[in-house]
């Protein structure tokens, strides 16, 4: 291979080869500048990897023109400097280059949703919405390729659709998912760090009182169906909305009066227990026993039209500005005027962390079943007094 002392006028002029030749620098040993024989030219390291005799390493630095001289002499020092640390660039650099073909968004998106996401009892509606808008927008791109802006870019789309929540639903879930590619060595860090929810999160309050709720409870006894009984065992229990509408018949035993949620069916991820009240063993009892899941109109799929339905227990029972999870919040804060004690409400809620908390969490291993038991049928005893004082009322009314 020919040797020349590089310089602008000297590259400027070199001859196009009949094939590759590389014209190494005498001043700097090992670097030089590739030719073409269709003239492109590119700055070249070479070097071993250790001593005499060990394997030669190629480093391309880059095009001359887009590269300049200095620049390109610059870059060899620092490959030369790296390898006396121990380091290989050209390896390193390789390895870079299969990383953004193998690390495709889409990829490890599935790999997230299969690994992580399928065991959260929202799996459903967080698939759907990470491949709508992360997958669409970054699915064929390199994740190292994704910066801070292409996640705010996602963010804004979603909010200038005049869904402000679902926005910050989204970022949540990308930020989740940016960490778990961290937690894999996937990302040395997540350019989703430090991108603001784009709507301020406003925590409810709503707690119907006891006509309210009596009237939600006697207007989804009117609606009748897998629908109404979800939501009157929902007022009965202070359970999730889910772990309701998922509930399967071998969950349930009617004689010990007890329903058992293995611990992929509940949030927390921990198996937990509910005493059925006199009113819930009602409502289990005119259930339609069709197949595995209780609430259901064919028995095989759990029921899941909650919006239509909603509307139409609005518009009979009167009560609006209402969500299903505020029975959960309004069972909860009845038990307390009832004088049930914080810590086996929490219980009842199965709350990740309650008024037990810090050391004494640690070792407080006590689940307060005979309590539970006792503040839930005083709940649903109550329920049935508020319902039957509605009645009265309303005869007295019609009387007047």
């Amino acid at each position: 291979m020919p040797r020349v002392k590089l310089t602008k006028s000297v590259i400027d002029a070199l001859p196009t080869p009949s094939k590759d030749t590389v014209h190494w620098d005498t001043g700097r040993p090992g670097f030089g500048v590739k030719i073409t024989p269709k003239g492109r030219k590119v700055f070249v390291v070479l070097y071993r990897t250790a001593g005499a005799g060990s394997r030669l390493r190629k480093y391309t630095i880059g095009p001359y023109g887009r590269i300049t001289l200095n620049q390109a002499r610059v870059t060899a020092q620092k490959v030369f400097a790296a390898k006396l640390d121990g380091r290989d660039l050209a390896a390193e650099k390789k390895d870079s280059r299969r990383r953004m073909v193998a690390d495709r968004v889409d990829d490890l998106l599935e790999a997230f949703i299969a690994q992580h996401i399928s065991q959260n009892r929202s799996a459903r509606e967080i698939s759907r919405m990470l491949r709508r808008e992360a997958g669409s927008a970054w699915g064929s791109r390199s994740i190292h390729e994704i910066s801070k802006r292409d996640v705010i870019d996602v963010v804004n789309t979603i909010e200038q659709r005049g869904a402000p929540v679902a926005a910050n639903k989204a970022l949540k879930a990308i930020k989740t998912f940016f960490r778990w590619c961290v937690g894999r060595a996937v990302l040395d860090r997540s350019p989703a760090d430090g991108v603001p929810l784009p709507a301020k999160q406003v925590t409810r309050d709503r707690v119907l009182s006891d006509g309210e709720l009596a009237q939600v409870i006697l207007a989804a006894r009117q609606i009748g169906g897998p629908y109404g009984d979800i939501v009157e065992v929902l007022a009965l229990t202070g359970q999730r909305r889910e772990e309701v509408a998922r509930c399967t018949w071998d969950e349930i035993d009617l004689k010990m009066r007890t329903w058992k949620l293995s611990s992929d069916r509940t949030k927390n991820a921990k198996p937990h227990e509910v005493h059925l009240s006199d009113p819930v063993i009602a409502v289990l009892t005119r259930a339609k026993k069709a197949g595995k899941f209780v609430f259901s109109r064919s028995g095989d799929i759990s029921f899941q039209d909650f919006s239509s339905a909603k509307r139409e227990i609005d518009e009979i029972s009167g009560v609006t500005e209402w969500r299903l999870h505020d029975l959960r919040r309004t069972c909860v804060s009845g038990m307390a005027r009832l004088g049930i004690a914080p810590h086996v409400a929490d219980k009842i809620l199965n709350h990740q962390a309650g008024t037990i908390s810090g050391v004494a969490a640690v070792y407080q291993r006590h689940d307060f079943l005979a309590e539970r038991r006792e503040a839930l049928e005083t709940w649903g005893t109550h329920v049935s007094r508020i319902i039957g004082n509605f009645f009265e009322i309303n005869a007295r009314r019609k009387a007047a």
